[in-house]
């Protein structure tokens, strides 16, 4: 018997678990069962832009339910596809829950790709699975930073290298706890632009002593933001009041508005009446397409492991990393998630 997160499209509070039979494989399947994956504020991104950015297409619902994507590892189980063996470990993109089936197609020595037909016009950076043995960026003690970090990370470096070419002004950052966002400010201080945190107060003790960001502004004091000529906001939170009050602040100083993720989603309806700039979506598999058409598959590649062994190090005095048990354990993580309770520190996965 299998399970999964069963969410409701309409209503991403409503959540609950789903059990199925396991189904025999046809030829040409591969049985990937599910190891253990993260669960952070960016799955809630996908929960809350499920239809407007295609994320509930990968794990179709028997029950017409969405299935919410995780990254994580899986282990090869059951095979019909030559040059895969049973027992591999791989990291990919997962529902969260027991099991996933997929079709290997272009199998590699380094990854292979789901090839099932659904997947097929979907972007292709979530149908690579990395096989990791073959990895040399793998190792057992680094999954945890791995599968909590790198998919948020990945976002961070490609926002990076956007901002690099047309940011003049002020970077602000909302949602400045999340982990996206802290990914972002380390790299910009790297890059010598640091940026400024917009957090709650909750959080806001903890923003400060990351040392990342120049300043940190409350949501309840946005009157303060001066200095703010050209700025460009990068918006994790998706708060249609926050931005309503960001752009009414600033009028007149804004350069553009990146809305990236959905950490507020209760409140993540588009504003009505928006003193311009118009927020404009950043989806970063089309962003990685372009830089590796750019640089060359091999370029973006070493760039991007030099960036993110960089990151995972640093990362682990900034997170405390905590696992939770099976369908318990995800439904309880998932709630937490949605109802805010998770404090900005905590960086959590759960066993399947």
């Amino acid at each position: 018997m299998g399970w999964s997160l069963s969410i409701d499209k309409t209503s991403i509070n409503d959540a609950k678990i789903a059990q199925f039979n396991e189904t025999a494989l046809k030829p040409g399947e591969t049985r990937l069962r599910v190891d253990r994956f993260a669960l952070t504020t960016n799955n809630i991104t996908y929960a809350a832009f499920g239809h407007a950015m295609r994320y509930w297409d990968f794990f179709p619902g028997e029950d017409g339910r969405g299935r919410l994507p995780v990254w994580g590892f899986a282990e090869i189980v059951e095979n019909t596809i030559e040059g895969l063996e049973v027992g591999e470990r791989i990291y990919g993109y997962f529902p969260a829950g027991s099991e996933l089936v997929v079709q290997p197609g272009r199998i590699e020595d380094q990854r292979f790709f789901d090839m099932a037909e659904h997947r097929a016009e979907l972007a292709p950076a979530y149908n690579t699975y990395t096989r990791c043995a073959a990895d040399p960026a793998w190792s057992e003690a680094m999954e945890p930073a791995q599968m909590v970090l790198q998919p948020l990370f990945i976002t961070a470096f490609l926002l990076d290298h956007h901002l690099r070419d047309m940011a003049q002004g002020p970077v602000l950052l909302t949602s400045a706890s999340s982990k996206t966002a802290i990914a972002l400010a380390f790299l910009l201080k790297a890059a010598g632009k640091p940026a400024h945190a917009l957090t709650s107060k909750r959080n806001a003790d903890f923003v400060k002593g990351l040392d990342l960001y120049d300043g940190v502004t409350t949501y309840d004091a946005l009157d303060g933001l001066t200095g703010m000529d050209q700025a460009v906001i990068v918006d994790f939170a998706g708060d249609s009041k926050l931005n309503t009050a960001l752009h009414e602040t600033l009028a007149g100083q804004l350069a553009a508005n990146i809305r990236v993720g959905g950490a507020h989603w209760e409140n993540s309806a588009p504003p009505k009446d928006l003193p311009p700039p118009k927020p404009q979506f950043f989806f970063a598999p089309d962003a990685a397409r372009s830089l590796i058409k750019a640089w060359g598959q091999d370029e973006f590649d070493r760039v991007y492991k030099t960036a993110w062994t960089n990151f995972a190090h640093a990362a682990s005095g900034l997170f405390d990393f905590t696992g939770s048990d099976g369908a318990d354990g995800c439904l309880a993580t998932y709630d937490a998630l949605i109802k805010g309770e998770v404090p900005a520190k905590a960086a959590l996965y759960v066993t399947a």
